[in-house]
């Protein structure tokens, strides 16, 4: 991964936020490269793969992320990750 993402060569990303995060298993990885990652997973079928991230440790937050904005301000995370959450990225700018 870090060959794929320049910003992991140098440690220019410290925090990333991971949406559709299902078990945490891209935050885990990060987490053991030094990496903070907040993973988000949407409130539909997900309670159990919440669980076992939070259990391992890993900072994951169950919301609803498909029809409210992020809590978070622009420019808070280094990277973002999206797998399958059907976030407008490039609505707002980006914001």
């Amino acid at each position: 991964m870090a060959e794929l993402i320049p910003g992991m060569q140098d440690d220019t990303v410290r925090t990333t936020l991971d949406t559709g995060c299902g078990i945490a298993s891209w935050g885990g990885d990060l987490f053991g490269r030094g990496i903070m990652t907040l993973s988000l997973a949407p409130r539909d079928n997900h309670e159990a793969q919440v669980q076992f991230a939070l259990e391992r440790g890993i900072p994951t937050i169950l919301g609803i992320i498909s029809t409210q904005r992020l809590p978070f301000p622009s420019g808070a995370f280094d990277m973002a990750h999206c797998s399958r959450c059907l976030i407008p990225w490039t609505e707002f700018g980006g914001l």
